[in-house]
């Protein structure tokens, strides 16, 4: 099921539909050239058939009306001049019918023919017929078997002549068959290879795609190299790419500026708040102005969360995540890790922005006890990836909108707390620190109730990890 499932992705493809093309081709060609020397080739065996049958016809003939000094003299001269340095024919008079049996079904044909030329010639039809001689045969020293036809002539006498059963080639005729197929196969593969170097560009093309549908902000620009299709998409897809990550630019530094910029009117506004006599007034602007402070603070948070100067380090992942559910644990939080976490002795060395990744998680585990009560924390691992789960025991989210949930601003108050429904920009600020370790988060509800945030981090090269596990 996986080598078919394979094998459709790869016919799906660019490369294998001009593979699948060219395959098609070849196959065309070959068959129409086996067709061909098919129908040539049947058409040459029966006009030498009949030519044979005329040959031994005229042999029937020739002895038919001779004495027996004159037959045994006549065959003496044709068994010692029909020689060509190959192949001989032989002749020879039998008192009694030979003991050959029944005509094999696949020269009885041949034995038609000769009996239709006979009697075409005026000749009366004679018991004839014929046997394959395969081994043993002096006459025949090449590739092919010999028939030895018998016919009985009008005195009772028996005439037997061994000829070729063939008198073309066909090993040689399907070798070169063969040798045709041999080449259209090496075609093939040479193709398969000319056509995978010219459609790599296309292939890096769409990975580059993919990479700035996901992580538009840090996507690096294509290559302009290759023919000149390539070129003038790769050209097109770094401009629009330029476009695209100068908006983002331009949006970041304009909530980074106002972020930063309300700071200060709304410092001079809690200073002034102090003076309003009506301590209920006074407690209602003071719970605004912290609401504003909230959304400010987490305005500049997202802005930072598209982009770091942080530097990647090796960590470890599974001690990491361990003391930071024990740092929750300890000041009162509903925090607990997966049995068998800790059971793992190998460590889960990543390469991670470490403040990225503290603050990604601070928020997923945040949000989980928040909104589900309760957060459980599980690493797992895959071939590629180390797998971290935060699950919770909450309301959950509508299918409809777990993707729509890391739009910055977007809140779900009708599945989680009303009062308590937050600026909308902790999921987004998460996957964008997920992005920035070159992972991925996704949200899923659960069977049994709640909602597990999944985050995949990248695990370490092969050649990465050993050194890494060698230091």
């Amino acid at each position: 099921m996986a080598f078919l499932q394979n094998l459709a992705c790869k016919i799906d493809s660019f490369y294998g539909r001009l593979i699948l093309v060219i395959t098609a081709g070849l196959g065309i060609l070959m068959l129409t050239n086996y067709f061909t020397v098919h129908t040539v080739q049947r058409l040459y065996v029966y006009e030498a058939e009949y030519s044979r049958a005329q040959h031994i016809a005229g042999y029937v003939i020739l002895l038919e009306d001779a004495s027996a000094e004159d037959r045994a003299a006549a065959v003496e001269k044709l068994n010692t001049s029909h020689f060509n340095g190959t192949t001989r024919e032989t002749l020879a008079i039998f008192d009694t019918k030979p003991d050959w049996g029944k005509t094999p079904e696949t020269i009885e044909r041949q034995v038609d023919v000769l009996k239709t030329v006979l009697a075409q010639e005026g000749t009366a039809v004679p018991e004839t017929f014929a046997r394959l001689v395969d081994k043993g045969n002096p006459l025949f020293e090449v590739h092919l078997p010999s028939v030895e036809f018998a016919v009985q002539l009008s005195d009772g006498k028996w005439l037997t002549i061994s000829t070729l059963l063939q008198v073309d080639d066909r090993i040689v005729v399907w070798s070169e068959r063969g040798l045709i197929l041999l080449e259209g196969l090496v075609i093939l593969l040479l193709s398969a290879w000319l056509v995978r170097r010219l459609t790599q560009p296309l292939d890096r093309l769409s990975r580059s795609v993919v990479q700035f549908g996901e992580f538009p902000e840090s996507s690096k620009p294509f290559p302009e190299e290759g023919v000149k299709e390539i070129r003038s998409a790769a050209k097109s897809f770094n401009r629009m790419r330029e476009q695209i990550q100068g908006n983002l630019l331009e949006r970041n530094r304009i909530i980074s500026a106002m972020a930063h910029d309300l700071r200060t009117p709304l410092t001079r506004l809690q200073l002034r708040l102090d003076r309003v006599e009506n301590e209920a007034l006074r407690t209602k602007l003071t719970e605004s102005v912290a609401d504003m402070k909230s959304i400010i603070e987490q305005g500049l948070g997202f802005a930072r969360s598209l982009d770091t100067t942080e530097a990647a380090k090796r960590l470890d992942l599974q001690s990491f995540v361990c003391s930071l559910v024990d740092d929750y644990a300890d000041v009162g939080h509903d925090v607990t890790l997966a049995t068998g976490v800790t059971d793992n002795p190998r460590a889960m060395v990543i390469e991670a922005r470490t403040l990225c990744l503290k603050r990604c998680l601070e928020n997923l585990i945040t949000n989980a006890c928040k909104y589900g009560g309760n957060a459980e924390v599980d690493i797992q691992e895959d071939d590629r990836s180390y797998v971290v789960t935060v699950a919770d025991n909450g309301p959950g989210i509508p299918e409809e909108l777990l993707e729509k949930v890391f739009e910055p601003y977007f809140r779900v108050e009708s599945s989680r707390n009303r009062t308590t429904g937050g600026t909308g920009l902790g999921l987004a600020i998460a996957r964008n620190m997920a992005h920035l370790n070159g992972g991925n988060l996704t949200l899923k509800n659960r069977a049994q109730g709640g909602l597990v945030a999944t985050l995949t981090l990248p695990k370490l090269k092969a050649s990465s990890a050993a050194h890494a596990s060698r230091a």
